[in-house]
């Protein structure tokens, strides 16, 4: 792979004059390539607004010539044939963030990454908002992975790129105070613990002792290119899937530097919840849904319930939300809490101190008296990236207060990749509108599985949740659109398996210790 590393001159005026200078010099080094002489391209930071801090200005030139660059350098990937990568500031879905863009030969986006660590100023002067989740894209059987900017300080978030198997580590950057050896330092590092190489473009700040050291490290930590601090391109050639392999222990036969540091390696030590959630989303489908929790055997909806379904192995809980008078998400099925405490009224028209004084578990029996209904933050900390969470939202709140807070818990813990919010079409809608990052289920019309795919298709969702009059030919439907089958209920392991063999993806049930993945394959 030949790859090209663009250090543009920082642009010091902070003037939107001066970022259309940059955005210019960027241009022009892009113009001066000739196709089929680079198979990647990378860019730094804010490249489609270098230079500007001030919210309102910065927003107004993303929307106007931001927007364009990142239009050209689109056109510019395709005029090319390579790949391209660039930090932009983004708007999407009402939020604006610092996401990094892998545009295709063909001009395509193949991955986009929203930077997770921010500083002050990015989350305070700018608007910014952090991304939640770690992203490896694979191109033409290289798995590539983004690390912007400050991520590199973090080891805990390369091990989270390296337990995805990332190849390549694209680190656009604005590291405009940081001395250039701590930079090549901490680069050269982050590629050993990887076993991946590691590109890094920056700014040329116009003196020796900071920033610039645009530059290539390879998996034995060596750098291969380094820019040093002037403006210029930096060019290399490289082998992505060329991994470093040392003897395994002192007078052993080498072995690949990942396989010798993960056999051990004790993640519950430090990084247990990357790597539950590695293993998890690796687990073929057929998965067990633990509907409400383990509830044949505990309270519904309630913690014992939902650890008691980790503990049997289901791959996801699902969980009933609404919201309480004053703002708080908690774990309910119905309406009302006339049949699962030992109290009444209607949710949504008492607080949460009212709700909390009420006991959940002594219907369910006398052994259970004294639990609680759990907020949904309360859930979260139980699960902890152990399953998958399927979130059926009751009612979204006013202008969509419920779905909004969800989306604040599940990105500020990194679970978005493991949820998925489902509902009726009310929910849908305000799904698309506030979390669009977050998969989507849809519940709506499930007695009319014809119509029930249509509204799938319509909301953009990737799973639907049938009931049990659906036929295989409603499964193959769906699964051909790539949407995963869901399928509320079945608590007896030979019924569940039946549905399996039809088409269905996920199991609800009942019974997560009876109803598991094994018997399900069996």
């Amino acid at each position: 792979m030949r790859v090209i590393i663009l250090q543009p001159p920082y642009p010091h005026e902070g003037t939107e004059n001066a970022a259309l200078r940059c955005i210019e010099w960027m241009l022009q080094h892009l113009d001066a390539l000739r196709p089929g002489d680079q198979d990647l391209i990378l860019l730094p930071e804010y490249a489609n607004a270098p230079g500007l801090e001030e919210k309102s200005v910065l927003r107004a030139f993303v929307q106007t010539h931001g927007l364009e660059f990142a239009s050209r350098l689109a056109a510019k990937s395709r005029e090319l044939g390579s790949l391209l990568a660039a930090g932009l500031v983004s708007y999407s879905g009402g939020t604006w963030e610092n996401r990094a863009f892998l545009f295709s030969p063909k001009g395509e986006t193949v991955a986009s990454y929203a930077k997770a660590h921010l500083t002050a100023v990015e989350r305070e002067r700018m608007g910014l908002t952090p991304g939640a989740s770690v992203v490896v894209a694979e191109h033409a059987g290289t798995r590539i992975g983004f690390a912007t900017c400050l991520d590199i300080y973090l080891p805990e978030f390369t091990e989270a790129l390296a337990a995805r198997g990332v190849d390549l580590i694209l680190h656009s950057s604005y590291q405009r105070s940081e001395e250039p050896e701590r930079i090549r330092l901490l680069c050269r590092a982050r590629a050993l613990d990887a076993g991946a190489y590691v590109l890094r473009s920056g700014y040329a700040m116009g003196r020796a002792d900071r920033g610039g050291s645009s530059l290539v490290a390879a998996p034995d930590g060596t750098l291969l290119a380094d820019a040093g601090s002037e403006p210029g391109l930096v060019t290399s050639a490289i082998q992505p899937k060329e991994k470093f392999a040392p003897p395994a222990s002192h007078g052993q036969p080498p072995v690949e530097h990942r396989k010798r540091t993960e056999p051990i390696r004790r993640p519950g030590l430090y990084r247990p919840a990357a790597d539950r959630a590695a293993a998890l989303l690796a687990t073929p489908l057929p998965w067990v849904c633990a509907h409400r929790g383990l509830s044949a055997v505990c309270p519904e909806n309630t913690l014992p319930a939902f650890g008691a379904a980790i503990a049997a192995g289901a791959q996801e809980v699902e969980m009933d939300l609404w919201m309480t008078r004053d703002g708080v998400p908690v774990i309910c099925h119905d309406p009302r809490l006339d049949r699962t405490t030992d109290g009444q009224g209607v949710i949504q028209e008492m607080t949460w101190e009212e709700i909390r004084q009420l006991d959940a578990g002594v219907r369910f029996g006398e052994r259970w008296r004294g639990l609680r209904i759990p907020r949904f933050e309360e859930v979260l900390d139980v699960v902890d990236g152990r399953a998958g969470l399927n979130l059926h939202v009751k009612d979204p709140g006013p202008q969509g207060a419920l779905v909004r807070m969800m989306r604040a818990e599940l990105r500020k813990r990194g679970l978005v990749e493991l949820a998925y919010l489902g509902g009726n079409e009310k929910t849908l809608r305000a799904a698309r509108e506030i979390a669009p990052e977050i998969p989507r289920a849809c519940l709506d019309r499930q007695s009319e599985p014809d119509r029930q795919i249509d509204l799938a298709v319509e909301y953009g969702c990737r799973r639907i949740q049938f009931y049990r009059h659906a036929t295989e030919e409603h499964f193959r439907r769906a699964r051909d659109l790539g949407i995963i089958c869901n399928l509320y209920w079945s608590d007896e392991p030979a019924d569940a398996r039946a549905y399996v063999e039809r088409g269905v993806d996920v199991i609800l049930t009942n019974a997560a210790h009876q109803v598991t993945r094994a018997a399900l394959i069996a």
